[in-house]
């Protein structure tokens, strides 16, 4: 049974130029006369320097079309338009006709199982926010520059807002704003082009897979139970404007659409069930796949709450479960929009990252950093912040996901719908996730639970261990992911959207080399380094589709491949498989420990307890008391024994796991910083002195190769003048710290290393004295002054 959609341009053919002597005007108007050849048209200047021995590309084509199909004047209701949705009734041809594409591209069967009206309308609304956002930029320029020729007479600001809209929009105006902006008509044809038939190919597939998922029991729409919406952009663009979208049906049921291969995902299903069956494991709720290999079609969960305090204490046994599935499969980038609270179940929505390469961009000669990327750190579900000046975020799917501002600013718009609109640079807002489980219209304060998730760690850990011949070897479970694609990050996807978004710049949409010479800074490290060498051409071709670049490697294979499926330059070292393997076989009791101190340490940053408390009343004075030096000198034998077994060794260096405190608020797991309070000074200070007591040489040999980077950052702080007044010369957060801790070891072992490096470190101390703003005695002058004069005390030179 077909349905024809009833609103306006719905199920009509794809808008052309046909014999409308007004489209033929619009036409001419980005023409003006000029020949159609990629030397002379007026889509020239946006072609990149590779492509220009071609003909018209499809997107000019398509841009043509648009405005052939563009009414000559712009409807605009008389109000007031919020944010950039003033912006979308400028860009609406371009949606509109998105909508018309993708409808004149459905056949019958897809028509009998879809509203076509509501879906084109949920394709509109979807393309029309990204168009705006893109033409921003220009358009709030192009709108100063009417204002400031007094060309807006509109009696308000508003009002002045609304005719500039209307002179920007129509067939006239959006003609002529393309034209000088070429580039933007690349990037809005682009868009709105693969948006359609993105659109389209998802729809294709619901019908051709229709059986297939009746099967499976999920909701494919049929005449009772057409299809009502389709909200895309549930995820990044990628691969041609695909996204991950959710379908709704007419009777509420939903479907989620992957645009990509989901094997990964039904093999760790299976995974996910058998380690359920095992003793002490406790079971977790998985997602019902339906895998088409191109594509495939997820079960839809809802966010529901908790309805008792041991359901809360469950989810958390089962997330610590989960997370040590993940670690034995080294998963990474499992952020909070990647986890749902269903009830007493953390339940996992997206699997893409599983068995993620080591990759050489993250080593690093500092074993301590090496031992944390290799933890249930990497996996993204603990604690971890992302930084700013004066805040931090959380965005790990344990204790992420709250409403809160982005403590990095972010490009947004003030003065909305006036004629002065402008772009200002501040926080953004996150709104709260559903990561987090729910109990009586509270959510769960996760650090209250590091007992439930370490108990669900540890005995998720131990069957694996126990129950690892299961896994491993040719006919091991782990075998069936070999061959299936799995993504590699290749650079924070923030470094790909900051991109898109600076580079929507007026001065770049005029001509495609200076966008391109904006985005070659990817090759220069300037906005880090890919994961692998090589990447760059294939970062930059996807993003002038707009898209989000992604890469992908087969589970059990090296070679990288582009979003088209082709090959691109560089391998990774070790197959994720191949990692994965050795560290299930590696798996023991010695190992989940370190794990759970990890995952320990990594909660106390969820906490929302403040990292000092008030002072109470003090206790009244207490019998002297002298403790026997036998007994002090076993406990600090016993600090350095833990001291030494506990550093990470590589080569002649060690380091430690610690937290540090930022800001009075946050803390912090990661590598031992070089400072005296929280940084490997303060361990290598106490066990030189222990070796000196002791004459132990453990303690020594650690102490000495704890200090080994010092000389390589006293170098790194020199080559710039303003880092020693940044670092600062306190005591114990500054320079001051690490030149005691010079000064001393090297008075207690007659360490060579550290002699060599005091003279570089009085000086950077001296410096950092005399640039520096802060005076206490922790992280400020004071603290730098004292040192000095125990330098001058133990070495009496004058300086």
């Amino acid at each position: 049974m077909e349905r024809n959609a009833s609103g306006p341009g719905c199920g009509a053919a794809r808008p052309g130029p046909g014999p409308d002597p007004a489209g033929r005007g619009a036409v001419a108007l980005l023409e003006n006369g000029e020949q159609r050849t990629a030397s002379g048209a007026w889509w020239a200047p946006a072609l990149r320097t590779e492509e220009r021995a071609g003909g018209i590309p499809d997107w000019a084509e398509w841009v043509e079309q648009v405005l052939a199909a563009t009414p000559a004047a712009l409807p605009l209701p008389e109000e007031e338009y919020e944010g950039l949705s003033g912006f979308e009734r400028v860009l609406a041809p371009f949606a509109e006709a998105a909508g018309d594409r993708m409808a004149a591209a459905l056949g019958g069967e897809e028509r009998g199982l879809v509203d076509l009206a509501a879906v084109r309308a949920g394709l509109v609304r979807a393309v029309g926010p990204r168009l705006a956002r893109i033409a921003a930029r220009v358009l709030v320029t192009e709108l100063h520059r009417a204002r400031e020729a007094g060309g807006l007479t509109g009696g308000d600001s508003r009002a002045r807002f609304r005719e500039f809209l209307r002179r920007a929009g129509g067939r006239r105006g959006l003609a002529a704003l393309l034209k000088a902006h070429p580039v933007l008509a690349r990037l809005l044809g682009r868009v709105s082009l693969d948006a359609a038939d993105a659109f389209a190919e998802l729809l294709r597939r619901l019908v051709a897979d229709h059986v297939a998922l009746a099967e499976a029991g999920l909701p494919c729409g049929s005449d009772d139970r057409l299809l009502v919406d389709v909200e895309a952009g549930a995820g990044d663009s990628h691969g041609g404007g695909r996204t991950v979208a959710l379908l709704r049906f007419a009777d509420g049921t939903r479907l989620v659409y992957k645009p990509r291969p989901v094997a990964a995902h039904r093999h760790f299903n299976d995974l996910a069930d058998w380690l359920g069956r095992l003793p002490g494991a406790p079971r977790l709720r998985t997602l019902t796949v339906l895998d088409r290999g191109t594509h495939g079609w997820v079960e839809f969960v809802e966010v529901l709450p908790c309805r008792t305090e041991p359901q809360v204490r469950e989810f958390y046994r089962r997330q610590g479960a989960l997370l040590a599935l993940l670690h034995a499969l080294d998963g990474t980038d499992l952020h909070h929009e990647n986890l749902i609270a269903h009830g007493e179940h953390p339940v996992l929505v997206d699997v893409e990252t599983l068995f993620h390469p080591a990759l050489p961009i993250a080593a690093s000669d500092d074993p301590a950093s090496r031992a944390l990327h290799d933890s249930v750190h990497r996996v993204g579900l603990l604690p971890q912040f992302l930084l700013g000046d004066d805040s931090a975020l959380d965005m790990s799917a344990v204790g992420g996901g709250r409403a809160a501002l982005s403590p990095v600013a972010l490009a947004g718009w003030a003065d909305c719908g006036t004629d002065t609109m402008r772009l200002v640079r501040r926080p953004g807002r996150f709104r709260e996730s559903a990561n987090r489980p729910r109990l009586h219209e509270r959510t769960a304060e996760p650090a209250a639970y590091t007992a439930e998730l370490c108990e669900g760690f540890r005995a998720a850990y131990t069957a694996l261990g126990e129950a690892r011949a299961e896994l491993l070897g040719p006919t091991g479970l782990l075998e069936r992911f070999r061959r299936d694609e799995v993504r590699v990050v290749a650079r924070p996807t923030a470094v790909y959207a900051t991109l898109l978004d600076e580079t929507t710049h007026p001065e770049l949409m005029r001509e495609a080399g200076a966008r391109d010479a904006v985005l070659a800074r990817l090759r220069e490290g300037t906005l880090g380094h890919p994961a692998l060498p090589g990447l760059e051409d294939e970062e930059i071709a996807q993003l002038w589709s707009h898209d989000v670049p992604v890469f992908t490697v087969r589970a059990g294979g090296t070679a990288l491949t582009g979003v088209t499926g082709r090959a691109v330059p560089g391998t990774v070292p070790i197959s994720g498989l191949a990692r994965a393997t050795g560290k299930i076989a590696a798996l023991d009791s010695v190992d989940r420990q370190d794990q759970e101190w990890v995952i320990r340490a990594a909660m106390v940053s969820a906490s929302t307890t403040p990292a000092h408390h008030p002072a109470g009343p003090g206790r009244g004075p207490r019998p002297a008391f002298a403790p026997e030096p036998e007994r002090l000198l076993a406990a600090a034998r016993s600090l350095g024994d833990q001291l030494v077994s506990l550093a990470y060794r590589a080569a002649d260096r060690a380091n430690w796991l610690g937290l540090e405190l930022l800001g009075d608020r946050y803390w912090r797991l990661g590598p031992m910083p070089a400072d005296l309070a929280a940084g490997y000074c303060g361990p290598a200070l106490f066990l030189a002195q222990l070796a000196d007591v002791t004459g132990v040489a453990r303690y020594a040999e650690t102490a000495s190769a704890s200090l080994a980077p010092v000389a390589g950052l006293l170098d790194a702080l020199h080559e710039d003048p303003t880092a020693p007044p940044a670092v600062g010369s306190g005591a114990f957060a500054g320079l001051g710290g690490i030149t005691y801790t010079l000064l001393e070891v090297e008075r207690l072992l007659g360490e060579p290393a550290c002699a060599e490096s005091l003279p570089a470190a009085l000086r950077l101390l001296e410096a950092a004295a005399a640039g520096e703003r802060e005076t206490g005695v922790g992280a400020g002058t004071a603290g730098g002054l004292a040192v000095l004069l125990a330098a001058h005390r133990a070495t009496g030179r004058p300086e």
